[in-house]
């Protein structure tokens, strides 16, 4: 990752960074030292049936790894762009601390996202 490979996102205060072609995360300032971040599994179909398909599906998915994941990672609709993400608040002044919580959620947001197209695909 170098700084060419981030930008400003949509949020205010808030940045995008492009890991691979497919997987970007988005760092949202709160307020202090506290951050969201968030990655796009995928955006949402245009038919309310495949929307909901492709809801049961990544809920379903979440569930079953839940208590693999760190804690206090969510899954959301972002109505901004219309898509499902992972998201984690990270509260914490520690730059260790905040670097392991924001290194582990990337691991697990591309695990997600990859488990989840290989689910889908297997259906």
């Amino acid at each position: 990752m170098s700084p060419s490979d981030t930008e400003q996102c949509a949020a205010t205060d808030g940045y995008r960074i492009d890991f691979e072609k497919n997987f970007t995360v988005e760092l949202q300032h709160l307020s202090g030292s506290d951050c969201r971040v968030s990655s796009r599994v995928f955006s949402l179909g245009k038919s309310l049936q495949v929307q909901e398909n492709q809801i049961k599906l990544a809920l379903a998915l979440f569930g079953a790894l839940k208590d693999d994941m760190p804690a206090g990672v969510s899954i959301a609709i972002s109505h901004h762009d219309n898509c499902l993400r992972l998201c984690l608040e990270i509260v914490s002044e520690n730059n260790d601390i905040v670097m392991t919580q924001f290194q582990g959620f990337v691991h697990v947001a591309f695990a997600y996202k990859q488990t989840y197209f290989q689910n889908k695909s297997a259906t």
